[in-house]
């Protein structure tokens, strides 16, 4: 049985110094149009797993919800997300106010001002080995990435290091709508929550965390400058190259490098980690 995200396709492999025909999966990438209140707001490329998550988070990412209250019914049907919102007064407010960019992922969202995103307000701690505990769950638990090398993945966590949901998509910035969605609609407490991340952290991926509320994000890759900037601004810890002992770094489709020491770089607000 294949895998909700993917299906199979017959291809050409080079092996062993030979062309030959091979069986693969490839990830499955779906345009989902949602429509608000009877109007198109945004058409979505997205994996076709975890729409309803995705939604929500993503009208909470761009500001056009506060909360999971505001939404009357969400549906994901054959032609797209259908979206009833209580008061669409803030939507066509936001929609009117709001200017956007084209982010670092190539796709459009929309702009805050560094000065609109809230202080994070939490006494959460955790300690560094849980962190690499939650990295190494994460990559055991991504199917998706597993099979295609494809998708990327993101994994919330509660303060005692319980797995609350991991989310797959092919894009990094759907990952994260998928987990602030789901911790939107299951009325979770984001501010005792920490997130570990297969993707790059940048500004994007900083705003919408921190408008979530999670204290604490880890990637097993890089952060850039304008991410830790603004990290620094909303008192959200944010790491880096979270790496534990025997974690495979990957050049040229092969094994280049294999952890023989646990790595981080702890790129802002450093007492959250113990």
């Amino acid at each position: 049985m294949t895998t909700p995200g993917l299906k199979p396709a017959k291809v050409h492999k080079l092996e062993q110094g030979q062309i030959l025909s091979a069986d693969v999966l490839l990830i499955i990438e779906k345009e989902l149009p949602i429509i608000v209140n009877g109007e198109h707001l945004a058409t979505a490329s997205v994996t076709p797993s975890m729409e309803r998550e995705f939604v929500a988070g993503y009208l909470f990412g761009q500001g056009f919800i506060e909360s999971a209250e505001e939404i009357s019914s969400l549906e994901i049907a054959e032609k797209g997300a259908f979206v009833v919102l209580a008061n669409a007064a803030p939507l066509t407010n936001r929609k009117e106010k709001t200017s956007y960019r084209i982010v670092s992922g190539g796709g459009r969202t929309a702009y805050f001002e560094t000065s609109d995103l809230p202080r994070i307000d939490s006494d959460f701690k955790i300690a560094k080995e849980d962190i690499f505990r939650a990295m190494d769950l994460l990559f055991e638990k991504a199917s998706l990435y597993q099979q295609t090398g494809g998708a990327h993945s993101a994994a919330l966590f509660d303060g005692k290091c319980n797995l609350l949901c991991v989310m797959e998509d092919i894009g990094r910035h759907n990952t994260l709508d998928k987990i602030i969605g789901y911790a939107l609609l299951n009325r979770i407490d984001c501010t005792q929550t920490f997130m570990v991340s297969t993707g790059r952290m940048a500004s994007e991926m900083i705003m919408k965390i921190g408008r979530a509320g999670i204290p604490l994000v880890a990637t097993k890759t890089a952060v850039t400058d304008k991410g830790r900037e603004i990290g620094e601004k909303c008192g959200l810890t944010v790491i880096g190259s979270a790496r534990s002992v025997g974690s495979k770094l990957y050049k040229d489709m092969g094994v280049s490098h294999i952890t023989e020491k646990a790595e981080m770089k702890i790129y802002t607000c450093a007492d959250r980690v113990l």
